[in-house]
């Protein structure tokens, strides 16, 4: 038997039942959707996470003190101005970048609100990119002359100044007036790699903010988060080691561990790409469950048809059809059923990640793979749980079917 016959024959026997082969089909369209569906939303938030990293550059370095080793016999080290200096001087192409926050009372005329300043060096903008509604960065001359202006986000612009003349106007934070160079555009909903602002967040010149904190339990002014950005990709590894180099040797270690953390962005997006990946799997796992439970559904609807068709088995074998040929019509059917099924749960799958991809504002992604993959493990579907029905039809004796089909 040619196989496009074969075909057409399970075709015509499927299409007999239409409400059960339907009920056969659901099972293994929602298995399969929900396979395709979670593969692609996985992809899509990891390609949005990358993207967002590629935007900061995954040359970036992040320093600040190791608190695992602080305990009430050591101290927790923090590093100076004059150590952030001599670290820029011995890597003379990276971009050192200062940080640090406090809680001030922000007012204008009668709006007061608790607001989280972040004191940061002109570069910290080249490191992580905003979208300027209006206005300007902070920048080097304000650093250098110890400015009091600020940069604020759109929601403390409509709050404060509600009559949209934010920029150039003045605000008190603390103790003192502030001029609003820049407004920030802030995006609908939190971007998944950040650095921790938020739209309660004031930006001010680092040493502004330096000259308003009482240093006197540290002596002297000191940094808390430095982050660094290599000059090249190639560079990230030895400018790392530069600055734990010089921190080891500046403010020893403790057991043989650094009393600083020096991270690589680059090593944890590689992990963090695999805790994706992983995540994506063990939910796509748990998804095609659904596909091993209709797949046993079908199961049971080859076992039903055999059993209704045992006279007509019983009559191809009295006219010499072999038991292979048998076997061969009920997997072509088991399969015609789970293929089906498996090509209309990738076009809902696809539908399904492209409304994802809309709502959550992801760019839309597809796995090559992931249609492919569902129709195989379909395809698998098919032949496993169709084997037993067919070996079942396959092996009955033609003269006891003729009779039970009596």
């Amino acid at each position: 038997m040619r196989t496009i016959d074969g075909i057409a024959e399970a075709a015509d026997a499927i299409t007999h039942n239409k409400f059960r082969t339907f009920l056969s089909l659901l099972g293994m369209i929602i298995g399969t959707a929900s396979v395709v569906a979670v593969m692609s939303a996985g992809a899509m938030m990891s390609r949005k996470f990358i993207d967002q990293a590629d935007s900061i550059g995954a040359r970036l370095i992040v320093v600040y003190s190791n608190w695992e080793v602080a305990d009430y016999s050591v101290r927790p080290a923090y590093m100076t101005n004059r150590d952030v200096e001599a670290m820029r001087e011995r890597n003379g192409g990276a971009l050192f970048v200062r940080t640090n926050s406090q809680n001030r009372n922000a007012v204008r005329g009668t709006v007061s609100r608790s607001v989280r300043v972040r004191g940061v060096d002109p570069g910290y903008f080249e490191i992580w990119p905003r979208v300027f509604l209006a206005g300007r960065a902070l920048n080097r001359a304000d650093e250098e002359t110890l400015a009091k202006v600020c940069v604020i986000t759109e929601d403390y612009a409509s709050a404060f100044f509600p009559d949209g003349d934010a920029l150039g106007s003045s605000l008190t934070v603390g103790s003192f007036d502030y001029t609003v160079v820049g407004i920030l555009a802030m995006g609908d909903r939190e971007s998944l790699m950040n650095d921790g602002t938020s739209r309660e967040t004031v930006f001010f010149p680092y040493s502004a903010l330096e000259r308003t904190i009482d240093w006197s339990w540290f002596g002297s002014p000191r940094v808390f988060e430095l982050m660094v950005r290599a000059e090249s990709i190639d560079s990230i590894d030895r400018t790392a080691d530069s600055i734990e180099s010089y921190l080891n040797r500046m403010y020893g270690t403790v057991d043989g561990v650094s009393r600083f953390k020096v991270e690589k962005i680059e090593g944890a997006l590689g992990a963090i790409r695999t805790i994706f990946a992983a995540v994506t799997a063990v939910v796509a796992f748990i998804a095609g469950i659904s596909l091993f439970v209709s797949g046993i559904g079908i199961m049971n609807v080859m076992l039903v048809a055999v059993a209704e068709r045992t006279r007509e088995i019983g009559v191809r074998k009295a006219i010499g059809a072999r038991p292979s040929n048998i076997m061969a019509q009920f997997l072509t059917e088991s399969l015609f059923i789970c293929l089906s099924g498996g090509l209309i749960g990738i076009l809902l799958g696809t539908a399904i990640a492209r409304v994802i991809s809309v709502l959550a504002k992801w760019p839309f992604t597809m796995p090559f793979g992931a249609p492919f993959t569902a129709l195989l493990v379909s395809a698998a579907v098919g032949l496993f749980f169709g084997l037993m029905p067919a070996r079942n039809a396959a092996s009955l004796d033609p003269v006891v079917a003729l009779t039970k089909g009596d």
